[in-house]
Formats: C-alpha cells, structure tokens, sequence
C-alpha cells in the first residue's frame, strides 16, 4: 500500500509540473495495490441489536489512515484514530467504526445532505470491482444519514447523484461524551450503518459470496482540540474519497454464531 500511495503521489505531482507541456497520450495510471477486507455473514443481527451484539469481535479491525497530501503522511496514523469493521446478514451490509474524538459535533438536522461540511461523520463508498457505478452513504453521531449513487465517476458532479432519494439508511451512535459542546473533552463515538443489500443489488450484481466488490471507510472529524480538521480512511488514499482505485476488494466470510 505504501508504493501504491507513493507512486500515485508522485505521479501526481509531475502532471501539476508539466501540465502546459501538450502530450500525444496520457501517462498509464500506476498499478494499485488493493487490500482485502473481510465481511462476516451473519443471520441473527439488526440494527436494533448490532451496536452491543458480540459478532462484532469475531472480525479484524482495519485501522483508519491519515489522508495523503504530502509525503510524510504515508503509513501515518491520524492524531484521532478508529478503525472499521464489517458484517453483512440477508439484508444490510453493516459498517461499524469505532473512533477517538475529543469533540463530538455536527450542525446537520437532516437527512440527505452535505453533512461533511457540517461536522463529524463517517463515509461509507461501495463499488462493484468490475463495475462503473457506486455509492457514498454517510452516518452521523445524530443518527442522521445520506445516500449518494453514481452512474460512474464521469457523473461524478452532475445534480442528479445528489438528488432525492426514498433508499432509507439505518444508522446507530453511541457518544462517549457531550454532543455538540466544545467546552470539554470527549471521548469518542461509535456508528453502525446499515445499507439495505436491496439497493446495492439493484443493478443485478448480488451483494454475496462469490461477487466482487470494494470498500472505503472514511472520516471527517473536526474539533476544536485539533490544530486542522482531520481526514483518514482505510485504506489510505490520496486523490480524494472518489479515488475508486484505492478501494479494498472484499471476502465474504462465514463465521460461528455461537456468541451474538
């Protein structure tokens, strides 16, 4: 992931350099390294009862990384850390991320919004490795969400990918802390959000063992105890959360339900 990050980096870096030089054909993209993160299959599980439920240790935890502006960002843990893990019954695909954060705030008071520009959250983006189109879905500490679709990147401003939407995203929080107070310190948040496997199959593609999609988990956190506001993914990326190349390819796996 290292080289991946770096090459793109620097390959960035030299089109800004020659980019009034006029070229027959633009450089390859490097070739990326994707990680692999694994889903657990699970049945007994909802919204209601996922935030306490035990299956949540059977799976690995993939630690969010500081997003790459500069070099020394590289393999550089954000000042705030949290990591993710995922599960997935008949119906959701669950995201939990458990985070540091000594300010829990956001100014947003409804759904289907630009909430990263109004606090805290958390950005969930899935896409069919073999595929053009994707999502990016967003839960809050207030339990709020958004659900974003795009044909493909090429659509990637167009008004339509951020219009209105009857897909319903549950979201789940708990805070370690005081909301929305800046005159303390927090310890931090949790979110669970759960995507209805309904919509992400509405191509045709099916949201399962055997099928072939990738992830980005990342964040946005802002408080008043940070010099800047604070971005991190897993993976790390530069280029932006759209960076579909960067994404982790996901294993499905099956695991006991002995605990729930």
């Amino acid at each position: 992931m290292k080289k991946s990050i770096l090459s793109a980096f620097l390959a960035g870096m030299a089109v800004l350099t020659v980019n009034a030089v006029p070229v027959a054909n633009a450089p390859a993209e490097p070739e990326t390294f994707r990680p692999t993160v694994k889903v657990g299959v699970v049945k007994d599980l909802t919204l209601k009862n996922a935030m306490d439920s035990k299956l949540w240790d059977k799976m690995p935890r993939y630690d969010l990384m500081h997003y790459v502006t500069e070099l020394a960002h590289i393999s550089k843990a954000p000042a705030e850390g949290a990591y993710v893990r995922y599960l997935c019954n008949d119906t959701d695909f669950f995201v939990r991320v458990d985070m540091v954060d000594s300010d829990v705030m956001t100014g947003a008071f409804q759904n289907q919004d630009h909430h990263y520009i109004q606090g805290d959250l958390i950005e969930v983006f899935i896409k069919p490795q073999n595929d053009s189109y994707y999502w990016e879905i967003y839960g809050l500490p207030n339990k709020l969400y958004t659900r974003f679709y795009f044909p493909s990147k090429g659509t990637l401003s167009l008004p339509s990918g951020f219009g209105p939407t009857d897909v319903k995203i549950g979201v789940d929080s708990k805070i370690y802390g005081t909301f929305n107070n800046h005159n303390d310190r927090d310890k931090g948040w949790s979110v669970v959000i759960a995507i209805p496997r309904k919509e992400l199959e509405k191509n045709g593609g099916k949201f399962a063992p055997g099928e072939k999609w990738t992830v980005l988990a990342a964040r946005y956190n802002y408080s008043v105890h940070l010099p800047a506001q604070e971005l991190s993914s897993y993976p790390q990326i530069t280029g932006g959360y759209h960076a579909t190349q960067y994404y982790a390819n996901i294993e499905f796996v099956n695991i006991n339900q002995e605990e729930k």
